[in-house]
């Protein structure tokens, strides 16, 4: 059982750092892209948030009000993704990005993190914990639609 519940540990920890991670690498375009900074400043926010809700969360399957079904997520997956972030954030700051690629970069995280289904990997009865995380797919879903919007902005205006 304490196996089982480090593991479970391990991968909240691995989702609320790959959180974290586009969080960084928003701030990045943020700073790139000052015309844009409140868009990435407002996404990168919410996902600091996002990784917080997480370990609380992870805090939760300690009390058995919230279960983590662990053969649902790969951990490897999840670094696999905070790896390509993180070679996006030192791209950035080896080179100039075209604004247009940011912004399909960023519509395609979000899509991927919606696609995944990450948040699926909790499990609970607790309405105050099942709310939580209809939050946290819904903010995903609108960070996505944030990003298409702006990509077809951007796109329009060229």
């Amino acid at each position: 059982m304490l196996n089982q519940d480090k593991k479970a540990s391990d991968l909240v920890e691995k989702l609320a750092s790959n959180e974290e991670f586009v969080a960084r690498l928003y701030k990045g375009y943020a700073n790139a892209f000052p015309i844009q900074r409140e868009f990435w400043v407002s996404l990168a926010a919410e996902e600091m948030k996002h990784a917080s809700w997480i370990r609380n969360l992870g805090v939760k399957t300690e009390t058995r009000r919230i279960f983590v079904e662990e053969g649902r997520f790969n951990t490897v997956a999840i670094q696999t993704f905070m790896n390509y972030l993180d070679k996006e954030l030192a791209r950035l700051n080896e080179q100039e990005i075209p604004l247009i690629e940011a912004l399909s970069i960023t519509l395609y995280i979000e899509q991927s993190l919606i696609e995944s289904k990450s948040f699926e990997v909790f499990k609970t009865d607790s309405a105050e914990l099942k709310h939580t995380l209809i939050k946290l797919r819904d903010d995903t879903l609108a960070h996505r639609n944030k990003a298409k919007e702006e990509l077809e902005t951007y796109k329009k205006n060229q």
